[in-house]
């Protein structure tokens, strides 16, 4: 068996081993799967049988069944077939299969999968529809386990049958039929079949009409031979009707599909004409013309008409009040021909409606207004349109709306004046408007909507002084356009017209220089400690004087600027200051009398060249200092991380984090279960081959490292229990000694094997470590024994002094100084050095070490020297490298592992011995120095 730590050393070159072996075992897995594709054919090369057997489970034709036997054309048959298994045990999965006329993809009818019992047989059945006349193959297929499938059929033949079908309906006549008239059904019937039938009825009717059906004979009929049938309908209503024949109506005759082979017919029975309007009723007249001509259009309809037809349109205009209607005289519409057809219609009227005021009235037109025709549908022969005698039109000005009541001289004014048409046509026309002295100016040409207002606007610039202004305008229309009213065609608004000083800051004209401001020009950011001058210029409307003063951004004053403005003049202001702040710089340029807005303008201040930009310069070089200790201390943070963690071998245990008894959460150092006590010491030593790869495991590992297999635990570590830890009470809860009955008798159990599990422990199991313990109890005491023996001995005589037996290094050298110890030595090392730093001996001090142990007696390890450790494990860590067996045998009898159904043998007692004890490197337990195995687990040393 391999060791967990032999397996752990490997590392990325045995995991790699283990790869290339999984490979080679892919390999032989697809060499056999191409073996079995190349011979997949020749298995399938076998003639049908009869009867044969495929993994124990036998079928033969002899099995097959029919029902009904024998089928009949366009029917259906159940095919059965039994199956037996010959073998003891139950056939899963036996697989079989149902095709139509051959053994092909496209011919299965039915595949599927059944279990039969051991020694016992089943019944599968398909069902095949639609039969064909004639002989049939049905073929089956049965395999199990893999074996060669039995592959045979069955021939059976499918008798016919008569099939009576109508193969044409007609109507005589075809088309025209109306209302109350009779038609003949002619109905042709065929025999299909392959058989001859006997008598039959042909049942003709009118669907939906219950009472039209109509019964007729049909002679028997040989295969192929036809009949005609006549009968009579009557429509008693117009629209599509579905005329039906149906063969065989009373199931007189066995036919190969029952029910089917009737057909149907559509008849379209005609109502009588019927004359109508189709789509609206035009009423136009010229868009630029108010007194007519008037043109009235439409389009007449007539459906279901037979021969020519002359129909009369009348015409009527509603009016009211003691107005008097006008009279029209009807208009003649031509029709001809058969069925539906449109006719259009178009009259013009102009005196006769001359005399009708302004206004919307309703002109109904009407079909056959003296009744003359006969029609089937008279409440569709009337439609009405809209006729309208139009007003003049007459376009209204509203007053002159101005953007401001009072301006200054030299400001603009936008005027608007809204124009409104009330006629039903478009007018054209201009706008005739003074202004400032100007008169008679002509706009450009304006149009207006019917029933709509169109805005007329004018940017207009006031003159200089003190004054009223006014604005008037007239509308005039062109010479092809209308205008009713011109009273209410013309506008006049007056405005006042100030003369108040009025400044206005351009920012775009701010310009900075140095000193002054005939200096330099100059940009941001401004330098500490130097001079400049701003200079910007202000728009002015009106007349008048303002004082302008420069603050800087404190509120203190740079300075002051008296203007006089005249007839609309520009200024120029110009601030001059000095930079004594590395803040950014702010000033306002604020009018005096509030003729201007204030001013503000801010520029970055520089401190390049000064002693701020050496305090600048010294403050950024320690921000660096502070941002590279920052990022040492990080280094050392994540060094510290690194050499803190946990080492590969420190985390190896933490691979089972629970136990694999009661499946308890584990830390990982417990050598008991805390749940259960089970002993994880000796279940981390214990290997089991993976049942996959066969690679050699821990038994506690859920999954092979090796091949990934889930392993089950169970099989190889006892179930166990789980403790439930109890709390204890609380002292208010528990009981007062002085209130106990010390009379009551404390009853407990006999059976002790069922009392223990309820704590998580076995009998057998607390036997076995009960007398473990007593044996290493009786060998202490034995030993102590013998010790305490020795020491009488001695004391005995008369001359020598009694020592104990075992003496510890500062019995040996009581009484005695260190250099009492090394007095009359030759040849020792000084260990007294001037820079002695009295700190432990090093791997240098080896010479000094080892003299040390010769005086003293004691037994070490010095630097440099090979020790051997337990056991003797090899190294493991080569690649390829192989132990010997005796070397690595990690057998042991397991007692607490084993199931507590096996009896345990008694431990053996502790042999009685002062030899020098050690530790087994495998399983911790103590065994002597010169031991070359270990008598608890098993392993063997070098």
């Amino acid at each position: 068996m391999k060791p967990i730590t032999g397996i752990a050393s490997q590392g990325k070159s045995f995991n790699s081993h283990v790869h290339i072996k999984a490979l080679m075992r892919a390999g032989v897995m697809r060499f056999f799967l191409v073996v079995l594709l190349v011979l997949a054919p020749l298995a399938a090369w076998t003639n049908p049988a009869s009867a044969g057997s495929s993994g124990g489970v036998v079928a033969s034709v002899g099995a097959v069944g029919l029902m009904p036997d024998p089928p009949v054309m366009g029917g259906s048959v159940t095919i059965t077939l039994f199956l037996q298994n010959t073998n003891p045990t139950t056939a899963n999965n036996v697989e079989y299969s149902f095709y139509k006329h051959s053994i092909e993809s496209g011919n299965l009818l039915k595949y599927a999968v059944v279990d039969i019992p051991g020694d016992g047989n089943i019944e599968v059945s398909a069902v095949w529809n639609s039969l064909q006349e004639g002989p049939q193959l049905i073929w089956l297929d049965v395999e199990f386990n893999g074996d060669t499938p039995v592959r045979f059929y069955k021939e059976f033949s499918v008798s016919g049958l008569a099939n009576l079908e109508v193969t044409l309906i007609e109507v005589s006549p075809s088309s025209g039929l109306r209302i109350g008239d009779s038609g003949i059904v002619s109905t042709t019937v065929t025999n299909s079949g392959t058989v001859a039938s006997g008598n039959s009825t042909l049942q003709v009717g009118i669907q939906g009409l219950t009472n039209s059906s109509v019964d007729v004979a049909v002679p028997p009929l040989t295969p192929g031979q036809s009949v005609l049938v006549n009968v009579s309908l009557d429509f008693p209503e117009s629209g599509t009707w579905i005329v039906t024949a149906t063969p065989d109506a009373y199931d007189e005759v066995t036919e190969v599909v029952e029910g089917f082979g009737g057909d149907t017919l559509e008849v379209m029975i005609l109502p009588l004409p019927d004359y109508y309007f189709s789509g609206q009723l035009s009423i136009t007249s010229p868009s630029q013309n108010l007194d007519g001509p008037w043109t009235i259009s439409g389009n007449l309809a007539r459906s279901y008409g037979a021969g020519d037809q002359i129909t009369q349109v009348g015409f009527s205009v509603a009016t009211s009040g003691l107005q008097v209607a006008p009279v029209i005289a009807p208009l003649e519409v031509m029709f001809s021909g058969e069925g539906n057809s449109i006719q259009p219609f178009s009259l013009e009227l102009d005196a006769e409606l001359q005399g009708l005021a302004v206004g919307e009235y309703a002109l109904t037109a009407t079909v056959d207004p003296f009744g003359s025709l006969e029609q089937s549908n008279s409440a569709n022969d009337q439609i009405t349109g809209l006729l309208n005698i139009r007003p003049i039109p007459n376009v209204q000005v509203d007053p002159a709306s101005p953007s401001s009541l009072i301006v200054n001289s030299g400001d603009k004014v936008n005027w608007y004046v809204l124009l409104t048409n009330t006629g039903d046509i478009s007018v054209s026309g201009r706008l005739n408007y003074s202004w400032e002295g100007q008169e008679n100016i002509l706009s450009e040409i304006i149009n207006i909507g019917p029933f709509s207002s169109q805005a007329w606007t004018k940017n207009l610039s006031t003159g200089q002084g003190a004054h009223t202004a006014t604005f008037s305008a007239k509308w005039e229309p062109l010479a092809n356009s209308y205008d009713s009213d011109t009273s209410d065609s013309e506008t006049s608004v007056s405005i006042t017209v100030s003369d108040t000083l009025s400044l206005t800051f351009q920012a775009s004209t701010g310009a900075l220089t140095a000193n002054t401001a005939d200096g330099a020009p100059t940009n941001a950011p401004l330098k500490y400690g130097a001079t400049y001058a701003y200079t910007i210029t202000l728009y002015s409307s009106g007349e008048g004087n303002e004082t302008l003063v420069c603050l800087d951004g404190d509120g203190d004053e740079l300075g002051q600027i008296n203007l006089s403005i005249t007839n609309g003049e520009s200024a120029t202001v110009t601030c001059i200051f000095k930079i004594e702040q590395t803040t950014p710089y702010n000033i306002n340029i604020v009018a005096s009398l509030g003729t201007a807005a204030t001013h503000s303008r801010t520029w970055q201040v520089t401190s390049a060249g000064t002693d701020f930009a050496d305090d600048e310069k010294s403050f950024g070089n320690l921000a660096v200092i502070l941002g590279l200790s920052a990022m040492a201390f990080v280094g050392i943070l994540v060094a510290a991380f690194i050499l803190t963690r946990e080492r590969e071998e420190e985390v190896e245990r933490d691979i089972f984090d629970y136990c694999p008894a009661c499946d308890g959460e584990l830390e990982g150092e417990e050598k008991l279960c805390p749940h259960c006590t089970f002993n994880l010491a000796r279940a981390r030593r214990r290997f089991h081959n993976c049942p996959t790869c066969d690679e050699n495991i821990p038994s506690m590992i859920s999954h092979c490292p090796f091949c990934g297999t889930e392993q089950d635990l169970s099989i190889h570590f006892e179930k166990r229990q789980r403790r439930e830890l109890k709390t204890l009470p609380d002292d208010d809860d528990e009981e007062d000694e002085s209130e106990s009955d010390e009379d009551v008798i404390v009853t407990g159990t006999k059976d002790f094997d069922s009392a223990i599990k309820e704590f998580g422990y076995d009998a057998d199991q607390l036997e076995t470590d009960w007398d473990e313990k007593f044996a290493a109890a009786e060998a202490e005491m034995d030993a102590l024994a013998e010790r305490l023996k020795a020491e009488g001995e001695i004391k005995e005589g008369e001359e020598d002094v009694a020592e104990p037996l075992l003496k510890t290094a500062s019995e040996t050298f009581s009484g005695e100084g260190f250099e009492d110890v090394l007095k009359g030595r030759k040849d020792l090392i000084s260990i007294e050095y001037k820079e002695d730093d009295s700190a432990e001996l090093s791997a240098s001090d080896a010479q000094i070490r080892k003299q040390l142990y010769e005086i003293t007696g004691e037994e070490g390890v010095l630097p440099g020297e090979e020790v051997i450790i337990g056991m003797g494990v090899s190294e493991r860590s080569l690649v390829g490298f192989e132990s010997s067996e005796d070397a690595m045998d990690f057998s042991f009898e397991d007692d607490e592992l084993t199931p507590a159904s096996i009896k345990h043998k008694r431990a053996a007692r502790r042999r009685k011995s002062t030899e020098e004890m050690g530790e087994c490197g495998a399983c911790g337990a103590d065994i002597p120095m010169d031991a070359d195995e270990c008598d608890v687990c098993g392993a063997r040393y070098d």
